[in-house]
């Protein structure tokens, strides 16, 4: 029979982010500099798309987070970008990307309702979807640098305002 703190320490251990798939790593790792950045005033779109290689993909993942930041009822547990272990919010995002990257919504919503309502589970399920179907497209070459500098317009920004 398993010994009591045996139990107790499997029941409460934090999963670590190498033992995700490759899609849930990334996920909780894009998530991560996403929250950095916009702690920083930041738009972590220009990163995730050097990361991805994909504009779209980077753009719907922005989405992604928006989406789970209006419909989840806590504050979503984000650990720091150097941990190794995930937070349990974390690990629910990897099991939700695992979900719906198998077109299984069943265990999307057996993973989510709990915590969501029938419409908050829809918009994540639609935003990850979406976020999943961009980066299976090839990812995009990068362009041939222009021959000047675009210049931004006076006072303009190139940073994401909610």
């Amino acid at each position: 029979m398993m010994e009591i703190r045996t139990l107790i320490g499997r029941l409460i251990a934090q999963p670590s982010i190498r033992d995700l798939p490759a899609d849930g790593a990334q996920a909780v790792l894009a998530l991560r500099y996403c929250i950095l950045c916009r702690r920083r005033g930041r738009d972590p779109v220009p990163e995730l798309e050097r990361r991805w290689g994909n504009i779209l993909a980077a753009r719907r993942y922005r989405l992604v987070v928006e989406a789970i930041g209006q419909c989840w009822p806590d504050p979503f547990a984000v650990a720091p970008p150097c941990c190794p272990r995930l937070s349990f919010d974390e690990a629910l995002l990897a099991a939700m990307i695992g979900a719906v990257s198998r077109g299984d919504r069943a265990g999307f919503d057996y993973h989510t309702a709990e915590m969501l309502g029938s419409d908050a589970r829809e918009i994540i399920f639609i935003a990850l979807e979406n976020f999943l179907r961009a980066r299976a497209v090839a990812p995009m070459q990068p362009q041939q640098p222009a021959a000047r500098p675009v210049q931004a317009p006076p006072g303009g920004s190139n940073h994401f305002r909610p």
